[in-house]
């Protein structure tokens, strides 16, 4: 593994010998603007086999959050001091359209006296323009894939934010941080952006840096995201994929400085999304993530555990697949009747996963889906009770 994340990077160095330009395909996600085309792409090696033991533990709970007329997506939860739980949910109007959450999407928040709810609304934290709608500003447009975690005994929020409408290619992420659930969020600002600097992973990345997951491990503090480096011509079909790096500090509110090689990098024509990092039981940083085009189950997601062995060597994080974290849901629940749903957004899948603890133990895995299945115009989202593990 270690050779073929150096050969990953030869290429990335490297590339302008292999690489021609084209010409982007429009689109938020694709970034609208200039970029490179590998062409005749070969697949580099992944582990050959996982198993089945991370999703054979979930228990189907249902659908745990259903906002009537809101778009429901990212949404994260923390466990508190007064025994509640907290969301922090992104959501935004229906009447506007899936498509416009790179524009209208705000961060509300949202409280239960149990983990699988029922949670009621509290308030918005974070509106659509978190920067107060200004020329310039980084994070103008958009709060979107909010995570929360406890980190040095206060609320640490991460989101993801524009500088305008169409720069899907410009994501950056930012920080805030509040004393008590609720707020008041001191506002940290912008903690990560893409790479100005070829040959780091995120270098000229056409999403930025994307829908982040922050932890703090061995007393420091890492930053994981999402980015992807270039498209690649694969039959004739132009692909991306998305990859996963991480940033480390020192203390909480940064610098950032990126790690020099990618956390997962899938092999071309091959996409994963949405990393949720959490360090388990036995003290290591374990993720779920989004599967987008089958490397083991086509929309669905992986679990992932960090070699070990590998950071202690290296210094460096690297995330190895060991289990299927879910399928889509008619795979799932062959049994379900999906004929009086409506495909909001996409296939009828989970993404976004965010692993909620319980007491310091991952208790729960919680997903929206682009699928409703009640037939309603907007999304809502999911959750999975996740089963200890069984010991050997």
């Amino acid at each position: 593994m270690r050779y073929n994340y150096l050969i990953g990077i030869a290429i990335l160095i490297l590339g302008s010998f292999n690489l021609v330009a084209c010409k982007q395909k429009k689109g938020s996600e694709a970034g609208k603007s200039e970029t490179n085309v590998m062409v005749n792409a070969t697949d580099t090696a992944i582990p050959p086999k996982i198993t089945r033991e991370f999703i054979d533990r979930l228990e189907y709970l249902g659908v745990i959050l259903d906002r009537p007329d809101y778009h429901t997506w990212g949404t994260s939860v923390v466990q508190g001091d007064d025994g509640k739980y907290h969301m922090y949910a992104c959501q935004w109007s229906a009447e506007y359209g899936f498509g416009a959450w790179d524009v209208e999407s705000e961060v509300n928040y949202f409280i239960a006296e149990n983990p699988e709810g029922p949670y009621s609304f509290v308030k918005n934290i974070i509106p659509s323009r978190p920067g107060g709608d200004k020329e310039g500003v980084w994070n103008r447009y958009t709060a979107h894939n909010p995570e929360v975690k406890r980190i040095d005994g206060k609320y640490v929020l991460t989101y993801l934010s524009y500088p305008g409408i169409n720069t899907g290619a410009e994501g950056k992420i930012g920080l805030r941080m509040a004393e008590k659930p609720g707020g008041p969020w001191k506002d940290c600002g912008m903690i990560m952006q893409k790479s100005l600097v070829e040959g780091v992973p995120s270098y000229n990345s056409l999403r930025g840096t994307d829908n982040p997951s922050l932890v703090k491990y061995n007393d420091k503090y890492y930053l994981f995201f999402m980015y992807c480096p270039r498209l690649y011509e694969i039959n004739g079909r132009l692909m991306n994929n998305t990859s996963l790096g991480v940033a480390v500090a020192e203390s909480l509110e940064g610098p950032y400085v990126e790690q020099m090689v990618p956390v997962f990098a899938p092999p071309p024509g091959k996409k994963v999304e949405d990393l949720c990092a959490f360090v388990a039981e036995d003290g290591n940083i374990v993720a779920t993530m989004c599967d987008n085009f089958g490397m083991y189950a086509e929309n669905g997601g992986i679990y992932c555990e960090m070699d070990q062995s590998h950071f202690e060597k290296t210094g460096e994080i690297k995330m190895t697949p060991t289990s299927v974290a879910w399928e889509t849901r008619p795979v799932m629940f062959p049994e379900q009747d999906f004929s009086k749903g409506k495909a909001v957004y996409a296939n009828n899948k989970f993404e976004r996963p965010k692993v909620i603890k319980v007491d310091g133990v991952p208790a729960y895995m919680f997903l929206p889906s682009g699928f409703n299945a009640e037939g309603n115009s907007w999304t809502v989202l999911h959750g999975f009770r996740i089963q200890p593990e069984i010991s050997n």
